[in-house]
């Protein structure tokens, strides 16, 4: 496999010459061997690198790849609500306040995403929508409304309602403040 060979021993150098030396030891080279291989012109790594000759070998670390996993799924569920929430209207506040993003990052997400926000006032519920909304609310009996489960409750009710995310939010801190 002399691309394995060239792409790991091509890592090596470049790291190498960043003076990155531990890492370089910590995927298994000594001392030894990389001041050797710090010695070598182009003609010379260009040989060894391209010998078919199997001195490299690569492991996977199964428990750590597993948690690693694990870690991703979240990060794509993660990703997949704050989608979700821009894609339902959700302000730049809202976005800000559940997620901490900046302004800039939200507004290239939107744009990313195809998300167009309209400039000017959000549109108002009617009577009977704020009524059914505010009953849907107190269905929910969500705790806290800094959570990320208040969220998911707050778009589950957008959805409901034909109402933008921002408006549903707006009207629930309306509700919760008085």
């Amino acid at each position: 496999m002399p691309s394995l060979n060239q792409s790991i021993l091509s890592h090596i150098m470049h790291e190498l010459k960043e003076g990155n030396v531990r890492y370089c030891e910590a995927l298994g080279f000594d001392r030894d061997e990389l001041s050797e291989l710090n010695t070598l012109g182009f003609d010379e790594i260009l040989y060894l690198s391209n010998a078919a000759t199997h001195f490299l070998k690569i492991s996977v670390n199964h428990d750590v790849f597993r948690k690693m996993m694990v870690q991703v799924r979240q990060e794509q569920k993660f990703q997949n609500i704050i989608n979700h929430a821009m894609s339902l209207g959700g302000s730049i506040a809202l976005i800000n306040n559940y997620f901490g993003l900046s302004s800039a990052e939200i507004s290239a997400r939107r744009r990313l995403l195809g998300i167009n926000i309209r400039q000017g006032r959000k549109q108002i519920p009617g009577e009977e929508q704020e009524a059914n909304a505010w009953k849907r609310w107190q269905e929910l009996n969500i705790e806290n409304l800094d959570s990320i489960e208040a969220l998911k409750a707050m778009m589950k009710l957008s959805e409901e309602q034909s109402l933008s995310l921002t408006v549903v939010w707006n009207l629930i801190k309306q509700w919760e403040a008085s």
